[in-house]
């Protein structure tokens, strides 16, 4: 604890991004919006291809015009580390015992599970990832493991996918600027003309074999392309929207938070494309689309390319104590491109994200 606290606030320490970065928001995005666009080619319509086009269009623009922040020191951002996982561990625990069984072993145990507490469990990733990258910074690496392995673990227990995604991704990308990056640009142009290569095989396989394991699993992106090409033909060519900002409302008031509809917005999906239980994943572009039409894509994709191109920036100009911030978030863009921006911890992330950069 003593060598922890010496080194907490990475006094001299300064990031070293190499000159070309595949990482960045511009580059990163854009060819992971065309991976998913190529891996759910099966649920696409002109209509939903071309939103979708325009939002990475919007996020482009944005990360343009981004700017960085002042060049200020954050050293709270390493001494939150250790309180959010011990935060985390025991609201988990505390939620596991409410349950009555383990929601890893026993999924329908997940419904006993207090949304509160599951929340206040997920903190767990956010911490792990800024003790992680705290020992990488300091030559710790397998104390920097450690705490990638226990996060992961714990998080596991409860049952939920998305939060180990976002700490292993995280965890990736921190490594990734602690370390300078390693890709050269040939490196990088082998590896994308390799990794779309494998896509379009995929695509064939997925149509020539519909009923096979693999394709199966790689049926989940053309659902959701489908849900998502289905709620825009329903509502055709929205400027505006047709819901004024319900289903918004519906992340924060799912949770009593704000008066309004107890009804979650993946559930409000369900609704609409008619799945008569659980939750249904409508794209990043799904509940802005039906809220706020093309104007709210349009906005959507500007101010993400705005807020992560200046967080890119300044992790650019060596700002160290927002790597583990920015790493956060851009595990949660990337994994929200499918699943949507529908949950209030999310949101508290990227409202987080926004304050540390202005």
């Amino acid at each position: 604890m003593a060598r922890s606290l010496s080194t907490i606030i990475n006094k001299d320490k300064r990031l070293k991004p190499p000159p070309f970065d595949i990482l960045s928001p511009g580059i990163s995005y854009t060819l992971l919006a065309s991976a998913f666009l190529l891996l759910g080619a099966g649920g696409t319509t002109p209509l939903s291809l071309a939103l979708f086009f325009i939002f990475i269009a919007s996020f482009l623009a944005g990360a343009r015009l981004s700017r960085p922040g002042e060049s200020v020191r954050y050293p709270l951002v390493w001494r939150l580390g250790l309180p959010l996982i011990i935060i985390g561990a025991a609201a988990e625990f505390a939620n596991i015992a409410y349950a009555g069984s383990l929601p890893l072993a026993v999924p329908s145990a997940r419904a006993r599970l207090i949304p509160a507490l599951s929340y206040l469990s997920f903190l767990i990733v956010p911490g792990c990832l800024i003790t992680m990258t705290d020992s990488l910074l300091n030559g710790r690496a397998r104390e920097a493991l450690f705490w990638v392995l226990s996060g992961t673990f714990l998080v596991s227990l409860l049952g939920y996918r998305t939060e180990v995604f976002a700490l292993l991704i995280g965890a990736s990308i921190s490594a990734y600027y602690v370390k300078g990056g390693a890709v050269s640009r040939l490196s990088a142009v082998k590896l994308g003309a390799a990794f779309l290569a494998m896509l379009v095989a995929l695509n064939l396989f997925f149509f020539s074999f519909r009923d096979s394991p693999l394709s199966s699993s790689l049926d989940r992106f053309s659902v959701t392309m489908q849900v998502f090409s289905s709620l825009a033909g329903n509502e055709g060519v929205s400027l505006f929207g047709v819901s004024g900002g319900i289903i918004h409302a519906s992340v924060l008031s799912s949770l009593r938070i704000i008066p309004g509809p107890s009804t979650g917005p993946r559930t409000y999906i369900s609704q609409l494309v008619g799945v008569s239980s659980g939750s249904t994943t409508p794209t990043i572009l799904g509940i802005p689309y039906l809220d706020f039409g093309l104007a709210g894509i349009i906005a959507l994709g500007a101010m993400l390319g705005f807020l992560f191109g200046s967080g890119y920036k300044m992790i650019r100009r060596g700002d160290v104590d927002v790597l583990p911030v920015h790493a956060l978030c851009m595990a949660f863009l990337f994994i929200t491109l499918e699943t949507g921006i529908a949950d209030a911890i999310v949101l508290i992330y990227l409202i987080g994200y926004f304050l540390l950069i202005i």
